[in-house]
């Protein structure tokens, strides 16, 4: 009895090492900045910003994931109209933990939905000085379609909310490059 266990414990996990568990990405996005009329954000004319993100997901189920990552973001990198007539910026970084809900529409084809807690930091930048800073938690969520190609890799392209603190919101259009293994 205990061979039988031993023997079916093995063969599954040959099969589940073969469903590509792990999943590594980065990520990049181009979103919109909306901070509050307050007075601690209100040198912050900048309303474009981009970052950048790094993240790693463990595959529980066909439908679900969890994962970690790593964002970092700056306006001034950002191309907008606006920003180009500001000496504000907005430089921000965030360590997430997401579950996420994937659907899949075809064999490469799926829908997804992470919601992530998050710890933030923040500095709103006027003229080469640090005007406010804020940190804390906070939570964000992102939606969207991806796609696996059938050698590992994988992208993603769907909306992202970031929510850093009372004054600050981030919003905007993300896509990600994945790799399963």
């Amino acid at each position: 009895m205990l061979r039988l266990i031993c023997l079916s414990f093995f063969i599954s996990s040959l099969a589940s090492a073969s469903e590509d568990l792990h999943s590594i990405g980065v990520g990049f996005s181009y979103s919109n900045i909306r901070n509050d009329d307050s007075e601690v954000t209100s040198e912050l004319n900048d309303v474009q910003t981009t970052h950048y993100s790094v993240s790693y997901q463990y595959k529980i189920s066909e439908y679900f994931s969890i994962g970690f990552g790593y964002l970092q973001g700056d306006s001034s990198d950002a191309v907008g109209v606006a920003d180009i007539f500001t000496d504000s910026k907005l430089d921000y970084r965030a360590i997430l933990f997401s579950p996420v809900i994937n659907y899949p529409v075809s064999k490469r084809n799926y829908l997804y939905l992470e919601a992530s807690a998050l710890e933030f930091d923040y500095d709103v930048i006027d003229d080469s000085k640090v005007v406010y800073n804020e940190g804390g938690r906070d939570f964000s969520y992102s939606f969207g379609w991806g796609y696996k190609f059938d050698n590992g890799m994988g992208i993603k392209a769907g909306y992202v909310k970031l929510n850093l603190g009372e004054h600050v919101d981030i919003g905007g259009f993300n896509t990600t490059i994945n790799y399963r293994f």
